[in-house]
């Protein structure tokens, strides 16, 4: 047996150990129908969906989130980041020196690096239209082409209080029937990555942990959100064995959810591919999305 192999199976046997008295016996799985159409008919509360970057909904949940605004569900976006200082970025003004007119490349300017961003909010709006979100669904947190008026740097309770003012706004006020959808934390036990958050070679951004964060603040305070209906999905699962891509919730796209996840993640076949290259192919070839609730999260004896 491998090294590698022997750190898998400690894995495998710590998870066991872990989940043993929490009732986890194995995936609940859901095939063809979201995991967030699972739910009373009769519930219109939206979902508030906080993505990090764009392509993390793509990669993450776009199966699922395309059968629910499907289903009707009032939808309400919240883009985190344009993504303008991703490691892709060098390459991409290499590609497109016509309209990035000032700097030399690994010394990209704010011409550059704003540049790069608009080209990635592009993309993800066209994510977005593909999956039947409106334009006036989506909330842009990003300085690329101007954000929302936020402090920076973004914080957990200031995004909180700005998510639940502006769905009051609406006339959608936060309650614990209101579903939050965003991507799965970093976590740093071994067991609790393979089961809930992510675990790869590399840092999670900042905008990733602050996605989590808010996602779980707002079950907390006075908003007191059901935390069952907290979803995060993982993005990284993607690039790494099915083996370790384990969850307690599976979602298996069939017909025209599987439609919706591909099309989607076909959006990203520039910035999307070029910045992160085996989650692209892994996602587009895979019709599973893996997710779990910040309720079980918080079970099992995990926090973040």
């Amino acid at each position: 047996m491998t090294r590698y192999s022997l750190l898998i199976a400690a894995c495998l046997v710590g998870g066991a150990l872990a989940f043993g008295g929490t009732g986890f016996l194995g995936p609940e799985v859901y095939r063809g129908e979201s995991i967030l159409c699972a739910m009373d008919e009769s519930d219109v509360s939206p979902i508030i969906v906080i993505v990090p970057h764009p392509d993390d909904e793509a990669f993450g949940f776009a199966g699922t989130l395309g059968t629910a605004v499907a289903a009707g569900t009032p939808i309400r976006v919240y883009l985190l980041s344009d993504g303008e200082y991703a490691k892709a970025a060098d390459e991409w003004v290499l590609q497109h020196r016509d309209i990035c007119l000032s700097g030399d490349v690994g010394e990209l300017g704010e011409v550059e690096r704003a540049a790069f961003g608009v080209a990635r909010r592009a993309e993800f709006i066209n994510s977005m239209e593909v999956l039947g979100v409106p334009m006036e669904s989506l909330v842009f947190l990003g300085d690329s082409c101007g954000g929302a008026a936020l402090e920076s740097p973004l914080t957990a309770p200031s995004l909180a209080e700005y998510i639940a003012q502006d769905c009051g706004q609406l006339g959608f006020p936060l309650s614990k029937a209101t579903r939050i959808v965003t991507v799965a934390p970093q976590l740093g036990d071994c067991a609790a990555a393979l089961f809930y958050g992510e675990q790869h070679e590399h840092q999670i951004p900042r905008a990733h942990e602050l996605a989590a964060s808010t996602a779980a603040l707002l079950s907390a305070g006075g908003w007191e959100l059901n935390p069952s209906n907290v979803y995060f999905f993982k993005v990284y699962a993607h690039s790494i064995r099915n083996a370790q891509a384990r969850a307690p919730l599976v979602f298996v796209a069939e017909n025209e959810t599987r439609d919706y996840r591909r099309e989607s993640i076909e959006q990203y076949a520039e910035i999307g591919k070029m910045s992160a290259p085996n989650i692209y192919v892994g996602a587009r070839r895979s019709q599973v999305e893996y997710a779990s609730t910040l309720k079980q999260i918080r079970d099992a004896g995990f926090e973040f």
